[in-house]
């Protein structure tokens, strides 16, 4: 049985169910309605509402074998996030969105991927 005091510490990121090799701290905005305040004369409390997109960003290990340039072409991919805690959050139709930042040292590649509000399984 799972310790319910447990909190997120490694998550597992999939594109198209391919693991991709990440360094820790990925972040994850799960997009949805965002709500901004809309002030009167002499109210306060009403808002307007916008969806906005998912957006994943994750530091690659870069190694002999990762094809970096194959990593900027992905688009309607089904991008995964999966918490050690259990809860799994799902990007479809997900594309490559930055440039792509390759630092040397051991850092790794920088990829953003983002897509339509994502979902939890």
């Amino acid at each position: 049985m799972a310790n319910p005091n447990q909190v997120v510490g490694q998550a597992t990121i999939k594109v198209d169910g391919d693991t991709l090799e990440t360094k820790a701290g990925a972040t994850l905005e799960l997009g949805g309605p965002v709500r901004t305040a809309q002030r009167g004369d002499y109210q306060a409390g009403a808002f307007s509402e916008e969806t906005v997109e998912s957006k994943l960003t994750c530091t690659l290990l870069v190694k002999r074998n990762t094809r970096i340039t194959n990593l900027r072409e992905i688009d309607n991919a089904t991008v995964t996030f999966n918490a050690d805690t259990g809860q799994v959050f799902i990007m479809r139709q997900a594309y490559c969105a930055d440039n792509i930042s390759l630092a040397a040292a051991g850092e790794g590649a920088s990829v953003v991927f983002q897509g339509p509000p994502a979902q939890e399984l």
